[in-house]
């Protein structure tokens, strides 16, 4: 026990240096570690709202070409569910659900 009483105090700088190294590298070390974690859920984040952007936009291309087309029963029936309207003649019934 004496020895090493006496090891620590012979070298008690060196040590403070070493635990004071130690302490820094793990104080640097982990806030970027946890850096890291955010930054890679961000990403993953990011990643499945860039699949499900390039999904609505492509739905939006092929509504854009049938516009364009004026297809008589795609322009119908965007009219009747979009915007509620009804042909001629026709009675539009509506219910309200319980």
């Amino acid at each position: 026990m004496n020895d090493l009483k006496a090891y620590v105090i012979r070298y008690r700088k060196p040590l403070l240096a070493a635990v004071l190294a130690v302490a820094a590298v793990c104080w640097f070390l982990g806030s970027s570690f946890v850096n890291l974690i955010h930054n890679k859920m961000e990403f993953n984040r990011l990643t499945r709202l860039s699949a499900e952007l390039d999904t609505q936009y492509e739905d939006l291309q092929k509504r854009l070409e049938l516009l364009k087309k004026q297809d008589p029963a795609y322009l119908e029936r965007v009219a009747r569910v979009e915007y509620h309207m009804s042909a001629p003649g026709e009675t539009e019934f509506r219910f309200t659900p319980n």
